[in-house]
């Protein structure tokens, strides 16, 4: 990575760092709000939008999940593109209700584990009662900071995500913290919103964002190149975006934004 690219990123996060707590709160309030309703008298919405739309996930996946797992967020289907295997190690970063995790679990099996961490406790509350009333015993959900992940080194064979690091202040340290937890050669697959355009319109676009608006996955996002050159600097190979559609928010202003899929894998 360039030194310009390496400084454009690291400005842009810093500036959201130093709201990193009431960022923090306000994705736990939204989410929270989330979880307490969708499913028990409102329907699904759809990731950024105001009213339900179709689900990236098929009916087989749906089907295969919880009752009460999908609450229609999301970007895509990044266990679609995990090349998961029986017995297998994974970690879902952002689990919400369990939807990812749930169906990585039935990928790896039961000599497989699957580790669920959310910030938002109504979201692991649901998610917990999820698994409990499913009978998945190769899940956990515990709470966490996923820039600061509670596991050792090596620990996994892959990482999953599903449209969440967008909200995460120092999307750096997401990278950093996947790169440390996966086993030298693992993998990640990673659904999340980028933006496209100008890099002065992207920037003043995200210049205006707020705390509140963060929550609606595109203030929080990144260009596409300085989210690709986060990626590979943490260290990551044969990055690429192996899945994308238009995200349901747009910015406007020449700007616009993808939900992608992207995977990597850290060097043998």
């Amino acid at each position: 990575m360039s030194s310009n690219v390496s400084s454009n990123v690291s400005s842009m996060m810093t500036s959201k760092a130093v709201d990193r707590e009431a960022i923090h709160q306000a994705v736990q309030s939204t989410y929270g709000q989330i979880a307490r309703t969708v499913g028990k008298g409102e329907e699904a919405r759809g990731c950024c939008a105001p009213e339900p739309r179709a689900s990236d996930y098929s009916v087989e996946e749906l089907a295969a999940a919880p009752k009460g797992a999908y609450l229609g967020e999301g970007s895509g289907t990044p266990v679609r593109h995990a090349g998961l295997k029986p017995g297998e190690t994974v970690v879902d970063l952002g689990a919400g209700a369990g939807m990812d995790s749930f169906l990585a679990a039935n990928a790896v099996g039961p000599s497989g584990r699957v580790w669920g961490f959310d910030l938002t406790p109504e979201m692991l509350e649901r998610a917990r009662s999820n698994a409990a009333s499913a009978g998945y015993s190769n899940v956990s959900f515990d709470r966490a900071d996923i820039e600061r992940l509670p596991l050792p080194d090596a620990a996994a064979d892959a990482v999953i995500s599903n449209c969440v690091i967008n909200l995460a202040p120092d999307k750096g340290a997401v990278y950093r913290e996947i790169f440390r937890v996966l086993k030298p050669g693992a993998r990640f697959s990673v659904a999340d919103i980028v933006l496209r355009g100008a890099p002065e319109r992207i920037a003043a676009f995200r210049s205006g964002s707020t705390d509140e608006t963060w929550c609606a996955c595109v203030s929080g996002a990144l260009s596409q190149d300085d989210y690709l050159a986060t990626i590979r600097a943490a260290g990551f190979d044969d990055v690429r975006i192996v899945s994308e559609r238009p995200a349901m928010s747009q910015p406007g202003n020449d700007v616009s934004a993808h939900a992608v899929t992207l995977t990597g894998r850290k060097p043998a």
